[in-house]
């Protein structure tokens, strides 16, 4: 019979300054700033993984596995950490999460060679997974009811807001100084936030495990139409987003101010759907899901014109971002329509997905700027996302068709 690791069936410490996160803007913000933190090391690639393939004398192709292998990691930890979160306790798994993720990162930080730096972004992957069930679960069970809505509205909106702001926070790094210095402060970061968590969270009873075998609740789900079809649409929620973004990088056609104001103007667009959640959530899923890819493709074929000028490419990541606001939580919520006895795990299933495609989404990119001129890989690139949103659209149609 398995047994489980010692620090995670030994009873939980009480914290030392429980009150310190009692009052919930506080315990908020410091999510917020940890949430941030911990999706900067996904994004943040997009931008330093080249000037790391520069720096350890690593073919430039390998800089897109800085970004896809933490994705795959992240992605395939969900399927894994969910169920620990309901077995062992949110607290529990934060504090192994972020210690796993510190270590990890001091240790990409330091990397001799670019094969050290993408075992560490694998192992970066692992522990970073672990934190988004753990604060949902945490949050869930702190919080009444009402505060409880706006506290997640607010740390979805920092998950989306994230992929900006971690770019744009990469950037003016390496305008100063070294690559390294982003995994260096964003480790000392994180360590602060494990010790605060130590010191000033309060355990939480861990929920009853649900019925039967975990794995096999996720194929049981997976094998549903409905919710098979709605998890593939899952993959263009953040895909063809992270894909541009990449695409805008690497195309060489935009001096660094003007690459910084555009991933910094889309941070508005991609936290207006939680500012706009009371009037949002009073239109069907269904019908904000079917606005928004429709919206996203239209960006799409937009950019696939006016891409190539920076007035042109901040009008479209704009119109994309805000529809990629308003995808994340209305997928969600028609995927738990869809399954609400498995409410966990279809969650699961659709935080895989949505990082699945987010990670994914720069290797097309490489491909196509070896086919087509620098100067219009985001034309390109914006090509091939059309058809992505399209089938997107359709299967969400078919997924929730009224029956």
């Amino acid at each position: 019979m398995h047994t489980p690791p010692a620090f995670l069936t030994r009873p939980p410490r009480s914290p030392s300054f429980p009150g310190v996160l009692e009052r919930p803007p506080v315990l908020v913000a410091f999510l917020v700033l940890l949430t941030l933190t911990v999706l900067s090391q996904l994004y943040g690639a997009l931008v330093l993984g080249p000037a790391a393939a520069r720096d350890l004398g690593a073919a430039p192709a390998t800089a897109d596995w800085v970004q896809t292998l933490f994705g795959a990691s992240y992605a395939v930890g969900f399927l894994l950490w969910g169920p620990m979160v309901d077995r062992y306790g949110p607290r529990r798994c934060l504090l192994t999460g972020l210690a796993v993720l510190v270590t990890a990162t001091v240790l990409v930080a330091a990397a001799p060679s670019m094969e050290w730096l993408l075992a560490g972004r694998v192992l970066q992957g692992a522990g970073a997974a672990g934190f988004a069930p753990s604060v949902f679960a945490y949050v869930g069970a702190r919080l009444p009811g009402a505060v409880r809505m706006i506290a997640v509205t607010v740390l979805t909106s920092s998950f989306l807001a994230a992929a900006a702001i971690a770019q744009v926070s990469v950037q003016l790094v390496l305008m100063v100084g070294s690559w390294r210095w982003f995994f260096a402060a964003s480790a000392v970061v994180l360590a602060a936030g494990w010790v605060v968590v130590a010191i000033a969270v309060r355990p939480v009873s861990p929920g009853a495990p649900a019925g039967g075998n975990p794995a096999t609740v996720l194929v049981g789900l997976i094998r549903q139409r409905r919710v098979s079809l709605l998890l593939g649409a899952t993959l263009a929620v953040l895909g063809p987003f992270v894909a541009l973004y990449a695409a805008l990088g690497l195309s060489n056609r935009y001096p660094d101010s003007e690459l910084l104001m555009l991933r910094l103007s889309a941070v508005p667009a991609l936290i207006w759907a939680g500012a706009a959640s009371r009037w949002l959530i009073g239109v069907s899923p269904r019908a904000r899901m079917l606005t928004a890819f429709a919206g996203g493709a239209a960006a799409a074929l937009f950019l696939t014109f006016a891409g190539g000028t920076a007035l042109g490419a901040g009008v479209g990541m704009f119109v994309l971002a805000a529809c990629v606001s308003v995808l994340a939580p209305a997928t969600i919520q028609a995927l738990t329509a869809l399954a609400p006895a498995q409410q966990g795990s279809v969650t699961t299933l659709y935080t895989f997905s949505l990082f699945l495609g987010a990670s994914l989404a720069p290797l097309p990119v490489t491909a196509l700027a070896g086919a087509v001129p620098q100067a219009a890989l985001v034309n390109g690139t914006a090509l091939l996302a059309v058809p992505c949103l399209l089938l997107a659209l359709y299967s969400t149609a078919l997924a929730t068709r009224p029956q």
